[in-house]
């Protein structure tokens, strides 16, 4: 007990690491090398962010070629892309739409839930894989990225959305495909197939 009176305590000034005192608050970087390092990594979070959406369309690709419903079904909005789907089919098939003072006749009112019903039961992983299946060249082969930007323009159309337009070796129009950033990754909310 006697010892325990004698032990003073004094305020810790740093840590000590063969006996040299490091500092516990201080700048171990200086500001320069601080500003740069956030610059840098604010600069590779924008590109990745910017080259994201082409890697969900280029995994997206592979899974159509590789005929992989798993892993087309991960970038898929299930919901936007029926609904899409439905509105599409039923644009097609009824014209435009009736004047205000017009009622729709009981034929277009059926043919309404008969698309719904069929796009509600028969959309599937597998049954998209067949449909671009008939959108894609038949060369089966894979698509270097060369051919891949020669084929597709894609731009922002915001912080969250993105448009691809994929085109024929032709030069036509085949599809548009809009993606969005929800759920941390990019997923199909939205393809625009042009009439023939």
């Amino acid at each position: 007990m006697k010892r325990l009176g004698r032990l003073t305590l004094r305020p810790v000034t740093g840590l000590y690491l063969t006996g040299r005192a490091l500092p516990l608050i201080g700048p171990w970087i200086g500001a320069s090398r601080r500003r740069t390092l956030c610059t840098a990594g604010i600069s590779v979070m924008l590109a990745v962010y910017a080259l994201s959406p082409l890697m969900a369309l280029w995994s997206i690709n592979q899974a159509l070629r590789s005929n992989d419903p798993a892993l087309l079904a991960s970038h898929i909005d299930w919901s936007a892309l029926s609904a899409n789907l439905k509105e599409q089919t039923i644009a097609r098939l009824m014209g435009p739409p009736p004047e205000e003072d017009d009622l729709p006749d009981f034929g277009s009112s059926f043919a309404t839930t008969a698309v719904s019903h069929a796009i509600d039961t028969r959309l599937t992983p597998t049954a998209l894989i067949g449909m671009a299946s008939r959108l894609m060249p038949q060369d089966g082969g894979t698509i270097s990225w060369r051919s891949a930007l020669h084929r597709a323009s894609v731009w922002f159309e915001g912080p969250n959305r993105f448009r691809a337009r994929i085109y024929s070796p032709e030069g036509a129009t085949q599809a548009v495909v809009h993606l969005q950033f929800e759920h941390w990754r990019w997923q199909i909310t939205r393809v625009d197939i042009p009439t023939a």
